[in-house]
């Protein structure tokens, strides 16, 4: 019986230390998310932190709502793509287990 605790003990230690591989691994993975025909696009890491937004010129131009829906779609679209290359990153070292447990 202990022997199998050991060995789950062990596993859990492993699975963590490939988890924190992968969150730094997220943390230099850089995503984009665009809109307005590339006019906005911001850029994040995999771990979901803004690194940059452009802006174009000529959607500078623009009323202050264009401007405003165009980096919430371009933001709203980054953060997908993080969430997905997040969710893939961990589910090659979850195994799909993170889909059934909330948190990872």
């Amino acid at each position: 019986m202990f022997g199998n605790m050991k060995e789950m003990l062990k596993q859990a230690q492993n699975m963590k230390s490939q988890m924190d591989k992968v969150k730094k691994e997220l943390e230099q993975i850089e995503v984009e998310g665009s809109a307005s025909n590339g006019g906005c696009v911001v850029k994040m890491t995999a771990d979901m932190k803004v690194t940059e937004v452009l802006l174009d010129e000529t959607l500078l131009s623009s009323n202050k709502e264009v401007i405003d829906n165009a980096i919430k779609v371009a933001t709203n679209d980054a953060l997908t793509k993080a969430k997905d290359t997040a969710a893939k990153k961990l589910k090659s070292v979850t195994g799909g287990l993170s889909d059934m447990l909330p948190g990872l």
